[in-house]
């Protein structure tokens, strides 16, 4: 089975198996009066609308490119990874709205009916985060925060059970969904932030520039760089494009295949280069320097 075979089968798995836990655990979560679990059962909710929206988003990236949508379709993952973000704020929300309800009157918590059914919820969480780990791709890496976040939710259930069953001190069950929800919070910026900067076509956090820049500039017969662009293609592969100063344009042809596996060393495989030559000394990078009849082009 292909790498992307092996990861579209487990979302299909972990979405099934999430939304039928999901029913169980919030069955128990009422049955046992606990808001933590009632939370975690919440979160698996959420996970399940996560998991729906990474399997649709990947079957829309998965269009061919057209000549309207020369990049294609590939976006859509973006799309679906912030909306996962936001949703994982209004879920934190929520859980900080009933937490702060229920500290100030902590109702009576089955603190061993909690302890088992988180149990199993941390079970299938472990389960589900096995199956998705591994993917890069940033929606399937949404997925993989909540089921995350619904792993230590189930850590924060199984806790308050544990205290309450030995103690019988209620309040530890909404304080520690305020811990969960904080975790939330964190987990869904972490995803809106990184979406809103590949929308913005922001550098990779895994490329340095001046490190690309340096590379580029030591190899024979290249003078300097400009105008270097570094991005993420929406199918996920890094890009760039740069202006490269030449010594002798003659020289390009055997420099180009040179800089493109350069290149490929950093995991850049969609390279635009346009070379630039050193006799062009009045040339501005936004001016016409490959015309023939520019002066000071001639040796083009």
């Amino acid at each position: 089975m292909s790498h992307a075979g092996h990861h579209h089968h487990a979302l299909n798995a972990a979405f099934w198996l999430t939304a039928v836990f999901a029913v169980v655990e919030l069955a128990g979560g009422l049955m046992a009066n606990s808001l933590a679990l009632l939370a975690d059962a919440g979160h698996m909710v959420s996970d399940v609308v996560a998991l729906g929206l990474a399997m649709f988003a990947r079957r829309i990236a998965e269009r061919p490119a057209h000549a309207q949508m020369t990049y294609g379709y590939g976006r859509a993952r973006v799309l679906a990874a912030q909306a996962n973000g936001l949703m994982l704020w209004f879920l934190s929300g929520w859980i900080i709205w009933e937490a702060a309800g229920r500290l100030a009157n902590p109702p009576h918590v089955q603190g061993a009916l909690v302890l088992w059914v988180a149990a199993i919820g941390l079970t299938i969480n472990l389960m589900i985060m096995r199956w998705l780990h591994g993917d890069h791709d940033i929606n399937s890496r949404a997925a993989y925060w909540h089921v995350l976040g619904d792993a230590l939710g189930s850590v924060a259930a199984i806790v308050a059970g544990a205290v309450i069953l030995l103690t019988g001190w209620m309040a530890i069950d909404p304080l520690l969904s305020f811990l969960v929800a904080g975790i939330l919070a964190w987990g869904g910026w972490r995803l809106v932030r990184e979406t809103i900067m590949e929308l913005m076509e922001a550098v990779p956090h895994e490329l340095e520039p001046e490190v690309i820049a340096g590379m580029i500039r030591d190899v024979d017969g290249v003078s300097g760089i400009h105008h270097i662009h570094l991005w993420r293609l929406p199918t996920g592969r890094l890009a760039i494009s740069a202006h490269i100063h030449v010594d002798n344009m003659e020289n390009w042809p055997g420099l180009l295949p040179l800089l493109l596996e350069k290149l490929k060393q950093q995991q850049i495989e969609h390279a635009t280069l346009q070379p630039e030559s050193m006799h062009c000394p009045e040339a501005s990078w936004s001016d016409d320097c490959h015309l023939p009849d520019r002066p000071g082009c001639s040796d083009r």
